[in-house]
């Protein structure tokens, strides 16, 4: 028996950034429901996605184009998911920590993402996504291409990335279903507590981004529980109470001289 994605209960969202091609997007469609994914999502389409050039590629999935959600921006589906994926062909430039990427085979942690809503964004045809962008995701992906010209077609990379998924979360053994993977809200409170510390550290100013971005996308990559995320937003909030009273007490010190 072949299993899907929602046989897993992975709350999947395919999400095309401003995709202007009819075709792609038809086929895109085909693939959303091959494996079943829960639904796709067109931030300000540039293509006719309603075109009978998009609906002869999607064959028998035409519903899944005519239940497309449609966004104006990538904001709107940060706010609305648990872990956000982006994509990107222009990956692992060591100085930009955000472009360090993971390769599909290596989603293997989202086999804990059982009863979460899972979005994977996909990049403009042409140019895929900036840095603000990918900086609005958990972390990114990169499927490495061989040979010169190394950009896939958009809905080749949409079938890759897919297929991949699917590999990991049916043939590996799930996490105990008493955990419950933690939500975007959850993680931010430990980011946010994270970030506080790293702004106190004798590091210098412009290390700082990269230090926080790196901590962000380790957790995020882990697919941590909420009880595992909880545990170290009460570390972190201890370990700055004590840092703020060592730094405080240090300055009393010199004031006293």
């Amino acid at each position: 028996m072949i299993r899907t994605l929602n046989e897993n209960k992975i709350n999947i969202s395919v999400i095309l950034l401003e995709p202007k091609t009819p075709g792609n997007i038809g086929a895109i469609a085909r693939l959303c429901k091959n494996f079943q994914v829960n639904e796709l999502v067109l931030i300000a389409p540039l293509g006719d996605y309603l075109s009978d050039l998009a609906k002869a590629r999607a064959m028998h999935s035409i519903e899944i184009l005519q239940q497309a959600k449609i966004l104006n921006s990538l904001q709107e589906v940060r706010d609305d998911v648990d872990i956000l994926i982006g994509t990107s062909a222009k990956a692992g430039e060591a100085y930009k920590a955000y472009r360090q990427p993971v390769f599909p085979w290596q989603l293997s942690e989202l086999q804990a993402a059982r009863n979460s809503k899972v979005g994977i964004v996909f990049g403009r045809e042409n140019s895929g996504l900036s840095n603000e962008e990918i900086l609005f995701c958990d972390f990114l992906v990169n499927i490495p291409v061989p040979g010169e010209h190394k950009v896939l077609n958009l809905s080749h990379s949409v079938a890759i990335v897919l297929y991949e998924i699917w590999k990991l979360v049916t043939q590996i053994d799930v996490k105990s279903t008493a955990q419950r993977t933690s939500t975007y809200k959850e993680r931010k409170v430990l980011f946010d507590e994270f970030d506080e510390i790293v702004k106190i550290l004798p590091y210098k100013e412009y290390k700082k981004p990269n230090i926080m971005h790196s901590f962000r996308t380790i957790i995020n990559r882990s697919i941590a529980s909420d009880v595992e995320i909880h545990v170290l937003i009460g570390t972190f909030r201890k370990m700055y109470q004590l840092l703020f009273k060592q730094i405080e007490g240090d300055i009393n010190e010199t004031e006293r001289y």
